[in-house]
């Protein structure tokens, strides 16, 4: 099919110009290209377990309401993308935060199924999963599980691996009694 008329607008393609302190453009600058020997998503190495480790951690500290855990495995500049934003970036903790001060006193419990870990290079990983959320609603006794795919941008810095960035797909439910 030809579209004879049709035009790219002036520009598109040109890079944004790096804002001070974003990290995904850091990230991407300190890894100038993937090494052909590099893990890609479903090898096991030591690297990926620990990052599946981590994202576990994460997600049980989130389930838990363990602010000074949870932040402790989170870059201050973390950015990601959530339901909760609404199409909107969201940059910072404080977004977290709020949702770890809220209560909830309904039991329930995270996994992580089929992991899928890159390394970007020996200090940066991304892993993308299929969340599941199983909650026991105590007035009608029954459980629901939410699931939702999720990815996770993983940097070590000082030794340390912190998540840099995530994105979050919609909360999808099923109820079962």
């Amino acid at each position: 099919m030809d579209f004879p008329n049709f035009q790219l607008p002036p520009g598109i393609f040109t890079k944004k110009p790096k804002e001070p302190g974003d990290i995904i453009t850091d990230l991407i600058a300190e890894q100038p290209s993937l090494p052909v020997s590099g893990s890609f998503a479903g090898e096991d190495t030591p690297e990926s377990a620990e990052i599946q480790h981590q994202t576990q951690q994460l997600l049980d500290y989130e389930v838990k309401r363990d602010w000074p855990n949870y932040s402790k495995l989170c870059h201050p500049g973390i950015t990601g993308f959530e339901p909760q934003g609404h199409g909107h970036m969201i940059k910072g903790l404080e977004f977290q935060r709020f949702y770890f001060e809220a209560t909830s006193t309904s039991p329930h419990k995270t996994l992580i199924m089929d992991p899928q870990v890159t390394m970007l290079g020996p200090d940066s990983a991304v892993i993308a999963y299929v969340r599941i959320c199983q909650k026991l609603d105590s007035a009608s006794n029954s459980i629901h599980s939410l699931h939702s795919n999720e990815s996770r941008v993983w940097k070590r810095v000082g030794g340390v691996w912190l998540n840099i960035h995530y994105h979050k797909s919609g909360i999808s439910q099923t109820t079962s009694s």
